[in-house]
């Protein structure tokens, strides 16, 4: 017999696949309600959708429901206001309780996250006392995510932009790119001022990824592999500090990923290790004939070949 938590983990994975390439948010709360209430069996399951000062009732499965339930009212209000996932083992001990029913013994809410801010949130209800505890709110949390899934951000120096942008466009769970320079000493730059080696600026991929599909540490290492890493200021026939190698991230946490993964490049090539791990002191974007350049000009210049290319369709090609 499996445990909870294994069932979650089995239902997480069910989930992905349900909502995926689906871009309704009320579509993707009535399917995972129903998910949730068919493998788990709750007395209610549903969501609440924040409008105005109100939570308004969503996609639901069970009995009748309040309606309407006001900013900071009962546990589902608590949850927005608080801005915190909310467990009740009894709801008869919970201040300002709401009884939408007295058949409901035990309750969980979890905030629902767009961009940030919390648009709805998730409600389960128990007849059984003390039905939640850590687990549920681990993996409701994590389900929730799928509904508005976050965007992370990291930016990749691999030479001449166009042919690194087109093989990230290729890569599962990359959101957006757009090309551009970064880490220079100018304002705003053009690409003519770039091309000159002046500006201390590299041209630069910016990759905007969901990392509930493709993981910054599984973009770094298919990064590692379209670059020479031991090429300093060169990438094919493309010669300059403007086509230095380099990987450039905004947060401490990508920080600690990223340094782990070069110390293990280290181990590989030692100091001749050729690619420089920086905060992101700048980035500009370049002028528009350059964005998506390969897409425009399929018979145009990069030194990546189309075996390279492949490669990346291998990763989920959109």
């Amino acid at each position: 017999m499996s445990t909870k938590e294994e069932k979650f983990k089995s239902l997480l994975r069910s989930a992905a696949a349900l909502v995926a390439g689906e871009s309704d948010e009320i579509a993707k709360m009535a399917n995972l309600t129903a998910l949730l209430h068919q493998e788990f069996g709750f007395w209610w399951t549903g969501f609440y959708r924040a409008i105005g000062n109100e939570l308004i009732l969503g996609p639901f499965q069970g009995p009748l429901a309040c309606m309407h339930i006001g900013y900071g009212k009962g546990v589902c209000g608590t949850a927005w206001a608080e801005q915190r996932t909310v467990v009740v083992p009894d709801v008869e001990q919970f201040p300002g309780h709401i009884a939408c029913s007295s058949e409901s013994k035990s309750e969980i809410v979890v905030p629902v996250r767009k961009n940030g801010d919390i648009v709805a949130v998730l409600d389960i209800d128990s007849r059984e006392l003390g039905t939640f505890d850590d687990i549920d709110r681990c993996y409701l949390e994590q389900l929730t995510q799928l509904i508005y899934p976050t965007e992370n951000e990291i930016w990749f120096a691999a030479g001449c932009f166009w042919g690194a942008q087109k093989f990230f466009k290729l890569v599962k769970g990359v959101t957006r790119t757009e090309v551009g320079f970064a880490n220079g000493d100018t304002e705003n730059p053009t690409y003519k001022e770039v091309y000159t080696d002046t500006t201390g600026h590299a041209e630069c991929v910016h990759v905007a990824y969901r990392p509930d599909v493709v993981s910054l540490r599984e973009l770094t290492e298919l990064y590692f592999q379209i670059i020479d890493p031991l090429s300093l200021n060169r990438q094919g026939e493309d010669v300059g500090t403007r086509y230095r190698t380099g990987v450039y991230f905004k947060n401490e946490d990508d920080a600690t990923i990223l340094k782990e993964i070069f110390e293990h490049q280290r181990i590989t090539y030692g100091d001749n290790l050729a690619v420089e791990l920086l905060p992101l002191k700048c980035f500009y974007t370049a002028e528009e004939y350059h964005q998506d350049y390969l897409d425009k000009n399929p018979n145009g210049y990069c030194h990546l070949g189309p075996a390279v290319f492949e490669f990346a369709k291998r990763f989920g090609s959109k």
